[in-house]
């Protein structure tokens, strides 16, 4: 993409009236155009494009989408009392407003369309926030206007009808290639410890569905992209909500418009899709006068290929969904910590302490089972709820590990597992009525109900214990429960309500307060790995644990993946510990944690010596991170050279670009994965100037070379690729002639 038009801020929302008098709606960001009319008592999508230009720039000849072409083209769902309200509403009005984000200083226009149904006194608006990029949020809020109950059985934050490709069957070889018009992308598996995994697939002229946390595990990350592979764009989403959800991805290349396309009957691709909340229904009860804001859709479309996809994404989160208060230092620090592997005690920690701060770490955290007795640090999950130390191992309430942290300017930190209480803790037996009731008989939850103030209340109190009694830095969450054990109900009036939406609006807003709160904090995110990554969560966290995997190339596959959806200085990967030492050069397994937040562990067991040369590495590594990388990576780019990565043991070569966003320097990670074949590959820099002239380091030699970005660019650079799990790291850096 044109670095312009990558910076390129200008937002507007337009309203103007169809061929009939309806209201219609243009939202322009950046380059990238949405339109919607209301029509006929719905709201429904009237198309996309990515010149910048309203549909309507012809008055008297509006070309938008035959949303008539599709039988669902409305843009949000709702069913109350299971009965469908699509057809069913009257239009109220619209406001925009322009709006100030202090912490990320941006501002933003925010439309919102008011509704109310005429079948059920269910007021709905429909917001929309523009904030100059490829991408815009939106949301809707439900509003009961009536004195009885609603049940909400359904709930569609964004759908509708995306475009039409005529003649789709002029631009393939073969009439019969349907599946070659569009690519859909997506992580290709919801197991745990596979997190990222991205393909691209061809699209059948069929529906597509993506499940999570419902109907399929919580490790798939809510987030899709469709790629017109005839007409060069791509359409990219994420749901922002860690409670159930499906996409719905409907693709039908056999059925012509019938005339409604003003050219004729000609072979036409109909593309629409869901993005839809789910649960066992109902999934809200809406008490009467009561206002819900639905999750957030995350949605754009670029003229462009992955990487600008990508980095539109980002520019987005950065500014729209990453707006809690934080200081400069707090982002993207070099972690370590002590886990339960190994006893826990003041010794191990100093052991622990003592390599972070050889190698460069700046803070250094005490993981799970700092509450367990010596040598039973793995029974850490009998142990949820009962958050005191163990007086024998740190009777000074870890006071001298945090003095010593600080005396070497370490940021010390502790892990919990709040939202759990396991059978053997107190306070479980104390309250019983605090778990959540699985829909299968009576069986209870180990999962609070964040909804239950009171029992809310406790959580955000052992939170606020361990930050202010023993003085954190760093605060920890984890979450350790099948996803099946967390799909609960709560009993609304003698209605039993799914717990997702309320569940996480709850969770959600406690670490929006305590954030507020304690701003200084580092707060971490973790689900045993990566189940609860999306940005719903993520937005309340500084940064966030995307997996418990680390050894080589999944290990890899993982940092490429996790990089695409979430900006990478929020996504954390680990060398040394989780046995990541087992396949792969340390110069592999160190690198590839530079292309998002590195975090570190041991390197040797208590009483032996250090290897010199390896910690002399990952501290040379680190330093590059802190000092070259780390200072435009909030604004930077990152360009994922070989984007699908996927399989149990991924093959090939990986390549992983971060650049500033004025290309005067960046970052190149070249990493040989399984079965490498080739002697060398050419990589070809994405992120630099032509016009520039460029100081290229090889870190493998630590040797340089003037090259032209001109040079750069047409004939890339010859990286040795005979030798799997092996890595190269490339710096350029601008330089004046």
């Amino acid at each position: 993409m044109h670095k312009d038009l990558f910076n390129n801020n200008y937002k507007d929302i337009y309203l103007t009236e169809g061929r009939n008098g309806q209201p219609v709606f243009c939202y322009r960001t950046g380059m990238t155009v949405y339109e919607e009319i209301f029509d006929n008592h719905r709201l429904v999508s009237a198309g996309w494009n990515n010149s910048g230009t309203p549909l309507n720039v012809l008055e008297g000849m509006p070309f938008r989408l035959h949303f008539d072409a599709f039988t669902e083209p409305w843009v949000f769902e709702v069913e109350v009392n299971g009965e469908c309200l699509d057809y069913d509403w009257e239009y109220l009005g619209f406001e925009k407003r322009e709006e100030y984000i202090e912490t990320t200083d941006t501002k933003v226009l925010h439309g919102i369309i008011t509704l109310t149904n005429r079948i059920y006194p269910l007021e709905v608006e429909v917001h929309t926030v523009l904030s100059g990029s490829a991408v815009f949020t939106r949301y809707i809020t439900l509003k009961n206007n009536s004195s009885e109950k609603m049940k909400i059985n359904k709930l569609v934050p964004m759908s509708g009808g995306m475009e039409i490709t005529y003649d789709w069957d002029q631009f393939v070889d073969s009439e019969n290639d349907k599946s070659k018009v569009y690519s859909i992308g997506y992580m290709d598996t919801d197991k745990q410890c596979a997190e990222g995994a991205f393909r691209w697939h061809d699209m059948p002229s069929a529906g597509t569905n993506l499940y999570g946390r419902y109907r399929g595990n919580r490790f798939l990350y809510p987030m899709f992209m469709i790629r017109n592979n005839v007409l060069g764009h791509i359409y990219f989403a994420q749901m922002a909500f860690t409670g159930g959800f499906e996409f719905n991805l409907n693709l039908n290349a056999g059925q012509e418009t019938n005339g409604i396309d003003i050219r004729g009957d000609r072979a036409d691709a109909k593309l629409d899709f869901k993005m839809a909340v789910a649960g066992p229904a109902p999934l809200l009860v809406l008490e009467a006068g009561e206002k819900f804001k639905s999750p957030e859709i995350y949605i754009g479309r670029v003229q462009g290929d992955l990487d600008d996809a990508v980095n539109m994404m980002h520019k987005h989160v950065r500014k729209c969904v990453f707006t809690l208060p934080e200081p400069k230092e707090n982002i993207a620090t070099v972690g370590a910590g002590i886990g339960p592997e190994r006893a826990m005690t003041p010794e191990a920690i100093f052991h622990t302490m003592d390599t972070a701060i050889m190698v460069g770490a700046e803070s250094c955290i005490i993981d799970a089972g700092w509450n367990c007795k010596a040598g039973k640090e793995c029974d850490w999950y009998k142990k949820a709820g009962d958050w005191t130390p163990d007086p024998i191992k740190h009777g000074d309430n870890f006071k001298s590990i945090r003095e010593r942290c600080h005396k070497n300017g370490l940021k010390f930190g502790m892990w919990m597992e709040v939202e759990r209480i396991s059978g053997g803790a107190e306070v479980g037996a104390n309250h019983p009525e605090w778990f959540q009731s699985k829909y299968l008989g009576d069986e209870k939850s180990e999962v609070i109900d964040m909804t239950n103030p009171e029992a809310a209340a406790w959580v955000e109190s052992q939170i606020e214990k361990l930050i202010n009694e023993y003085g954190i830095d760093l605060f920890r969450l984890d979450f350790n429960v099948d996803y099946r054990a967390s799909i609960c109900k709560n009993d609304r009036g003698g209605i039993k309500e799914c717990n997702y939406l309320r569940y996480y609006k709850a969770l959600y807003g406690m670490f929006e307060n305590l954030r507020k709160k304690y701003p200084s904090v580092i707060f971490e995110n973790c689900a045993s790995g990566g189940g609860r990554c999306d940005l719903g969560m993520v937005r309340n966290f500084t940064h966030t644990w995307v997996s418990d995997y680390q050894i080589m190339p999944k290990g890899y596959m993982i940092t490429n993946g996790m990089t695409m959806v979430i900006p990478p200085e929020r996504v954390d990967r680990l060398v040394a510990g989780m046995n990541g030492h087992l396949r792969g050069s340390l110069d592999m397994t160190v690198r590839q944690t530079l292309m998002a937040k590195p975090t570190t562990n041991t390197y040797n067991p208590m009483g032996s010596n250090m290897n010199p040369q390896e910690i002399e590495f990952v501290r040379h590594s680190f330093d590059i991170y802190k000092s070259f990388i780390r200072p435009y990576m909030t604004d930077g780019l990152i360009f994922h050279h070989t984007p699908e990565c996927f399989g149990h043991q991924p093959k090939g070569v990986g390549i992983i670009e971060r650049s500033s966003n004025d290309g005067t320097k960046g970052v190149i990670g070249v990493f040989n994965l399984a079965s490498v074949k080739d002697e060398y590959v050419v990589v070809y820099p994405k992120g630099l100037d032509e016009g520039k002239t460029y100081e290229v380091t090889f870190d493998n030699k630590r040797t340089t070379a003037k090259v032209s970005g001109f040079t750069l660019v047409n004939d890339g650079i010859r990286v040795r690729n005979s030798v799997s799990f092996s890595s190269e790291l490339i710096l350029y850096k601008a330089i004046e002639e």
